[in-house]
């Protein structure tokens, strides 16, 4: 891991691709912003190109998430899971795993999948489980933030509104200027087929101006506190429903 930074994201996610659709904008906007984002990807997407094995697949998508990585200015390690079977894993050996990166990093902010896991993905379902109880047990410092399905995330898998708590806290993040390194790390991920125009800047109109977090925890603990994101107030949460 390169020199820790004194602002920290440590974003724990299940597949390669995860990253850009939903939160790029926003890995990138902080990335630029001096933060250290370490992104913690639970398999290699193995199970997610129709007609290759899975060490085939997980090797195309393992490139195509570095490369990603690359345009959002983030470090990116994969923890080794196969992909569709971490719900599967013993508990206790994600949490664990999961524990010590968080123990390692010791980040100001936590993100990772709310408990539907946007899409209902088993895989998210269960990193969105583990992280919360890691973060519960084991942690309780800075901010833990959830993927607020949004028209972010309708770009990637389709759903644009959830079923779950929508009186939580929201955070907005406005990536109109960092719109170009989302597009370009999505096109990095060829196989998914992403589906925009060839030239990056024709796709700007197809990728929405914010990305949306619900603050799932909020200890305000002195220097575990980040100052660099703050909770929507009401009457702009009441204009975004």
């Amino acid at each position: 891991m390169h020199e820790i930074k004194p602002k920290r994201m440590l974003v724990i996610l299940a597949h390669p691709d995860d990253e850009s659709f939903a939160v790029g904008g926003t890995l990138a906007k902080y990335a630029r912003k001096d933060v250290q984002i370490i992104l913690l990807c639970a398999t290699r997407g193995e199970a997610g190109i129709p007609g290759l094995n899975s060490t085939e697949a997980g090797e195309i998508r393992e490139r195509e998430l570095r490369k990603a990585a690359e345009h959002l200015g983030i470090e990116v390690y994969f923890l080794g899971y196969q992909d569709g079977e971490l719900a599967s894993v013993k508990p206790e050996t994600l949490l664990e795993t999961i524990a010590c990166w968080v123990d390692l990093v010791k980040p100001q902010v936590i993100l990772t999948f709310g408990p539907d896991g946007v899409s209902g993905h088993p895989d998210h379902v269960t990193i969105s489980r583990i992280v919360t109880q890691v973060y519960d047990q084991f942690y309780k410092k800075g901010m833990l933030l959830y993927i607020h399905p949004s028209e972010a995330t309708e770009l990637g898998c389709g759903v644009s509104s959830s079923s779950t708590d929508d009186e939580q806290p929201l955070i907005e993040v406005d990536i109109s200027d960092y719109k170009l390194d989302k597009i370009l790390a999505i096109q990095s991920h060829a196989s998914q087929n992403p589906g925009l125009p060839a030239k990056p800047e024709e796709a700007m109109d197809k990728i929405p101006c914010s990305e949306q977090y619900t603050i799932a925890r909020d200890a305000q603990t002195g220097d575990n506190y980040p100052d660099w994101f703050e909770p929507q107030r009401e009457e702009e949460k009441d204009a975004i429903r």
